[in-house]
């Protein structure tokens, strides 16, 4: 039996843990190390024998650029509740049970095309003569509405908070810190500006070798209610890839108008468990088209610089699918994605055109699992002996661990855990890659 000691793990790191960065290098036998949101990169570790991750944000951590170009923040399409008419008169509140901070309505671009008053119960779309909007009470009223329907407003919102952003500040309670805007690299201004600005740095960050995109363009569709709480999420959803710009691009090639059903789809926001319409999936071919050629513009540029990038699966991956044929003309070196099971680990290894691929196993190095009286450890089991499972069937090539070093150093058991398994991993790997199971 073959077995290694060292290499094929990446490692968590803060400004604040380098004694236990090179603590764990040795123990994990691990080969590079990353930043994580939130966290920047030691200078002491700059010349630290191992490969150096570096998160890279296409869509934010760029404050200044967004505001200075309102226009060119990202947007999503949401869909009010359902509200009953009782009267000829119906308004409806469109931040009604969403997050404030994180979305402003769009009545920047022209509502009576890219809004839409549907009345639920006949599924006939309101005609935009028959309703108006108060942009300073952010209401929308129906006139003549038929008694005891059900309406429903459909319309675009600025993303003003980043929904990965917001989770990992919700979830690790941060304070005093700047909530940051999601911008658009598909619109022109902001596409010359991103080029520029991972020039740039690449050019700064010269200690990097590989760029861990986050991801590319498009958040799947995350949406927070008005406590903070996941109102809705869909890991496909493409409800927040849209903006005027973006959809009258789509209408030119595709030869028709633009229906904001076409994603809201009754409210479901076309969920993986609904029946696609043609016009939806003309969408989603249209979108994995675009994103894909302009991926491949920074994937070049990365290439160029000498570094390798390496994608995340997950956050900002809509229209990067992997198993689409689109995404083999990216170039992209690597992909890298969360374990949460055996599917998903998987759905990872499986990935083809990459030279190597990536799980991040869990729990990431967060307080909602390090904590008096968490169980890290048992987290930890339970993930690795669901991952190795599929492991057994079709490898990765690497693991690795995210989050916060300083939290899982406070639980010596699990670092003693984690050692172990950093050790079967590379014994599995070198025994079962290549091999076809019985």
């Amino acid at each position: 039996m073959k077995t290694h000691t060292k290499g094929q793990v990446t490692i968590p790191t803060d400004v604040d843990v380098v004694p236990e960065t090179l603590e764990l290098v040795e123990r994990w036998g691990a080969d590079a190390i990353r930043d994580c949101d939130g966290t920047d990169y030691p200078e002491e570790l700059k010349d630290v024998d191992a490969k150096v991750y570096s998160t890279y944000y296409t869509t934010r951590k760029d404050n200044e650029w967004a505001k200075a170009n309102p226009d060119e923040i990202q947007q999503m399409y949401i869909m009010t509740p359902f509200y009953t008419a009782v009267d000829s008169e119906l308004k409806i509140h469109l931040m009604n049970h969403l997050y404030p901070d994180m979305l402003k309505v769009n009545d920047h671009d022209d509502i009576t095309k890219w809004w839409e008053v549907i009345d639920r119960t006949t599924g006939e779309v309101v005609p935009v003569e028959q309703w108006s909007y108060d942009g300073d009470a952010g209401d929308v009223t129906i006139h003549d509405a038929a008694e005891f329907h059900d309406y429903t407003v459909s319309f675009l919102a600025y993303i003003m908070w980043d929904p990965v952003h917001m989770y990992n500040a919700v979830t690790n309670g941060w304070t005093n810190f700047e909530k940051q805007i999601t911008f658009d690299v598909r619109q022109p201004k902001t596409k010359a500006y991103s080029m520029e600005r991972l020039r740039k740095f690449i050019a700064d960050n010269p200690h990097v070798d590989v760029i861990r995109y986050t991801t590319f363009f498009h958040q799947f569709t995350l949406i927070f209610d008005e406590l903070a709480r996941e109102k809705y999420v869909d890991w496909y959803g493409y409800s927040a890839s849209v903006s005027p710009y973006i959809l009258e691009q789509f209408e030119k090639e595709v030869g028709y108008p633009f229906r904001p059903e076409y994603i809201i789809d009754q409210g479901y926001m076309n969920n993986t468990y609904r029946i696609p319409s043609k016009e939806f999936r003309d969408f989603q071919d249209f979108q994995r088209r675009e994103v894909t050629k302009l991926a491949k513009e920074m994937v070049d540029i990365t290439h160029e610089c000498g570094k390798e990038a390496m994608m995340f699966l997950g956050d900002h991956w809509i229209g990067m699918e992997p198993f689409m044929d689109e995404f083999k003309n990216v170039g992209v070196d690597a992909v890298v994605g969360s374990v949460g099971n055996g599917s998903t680990l998987r759905l990872i290894s499986d990935i083809e055109g990459v030279k190597y691929t990536e799980g991040r196993l869990l729990p990431y190095f967060f307080p909602d699992v390090f904590h008096e009286g968490g169980d890290p450890v048992k987290e930890a089991k339970v993930n690795w002996v669901t991952a190795r499972r599929a492991i057994l069937r079709k490898p990765i090539d690497r693991i690795g661990y995210g989050g916060y070093l300083k939290l899982a150093m406070q639980f010596p058991e699990f670092i003693d855990y984690v050692e172990s398994v950093c050790q079967e991993f590379r014994t599995l790997y070198e025994n079962i890659k290549g091999t076809t199971p019985y």
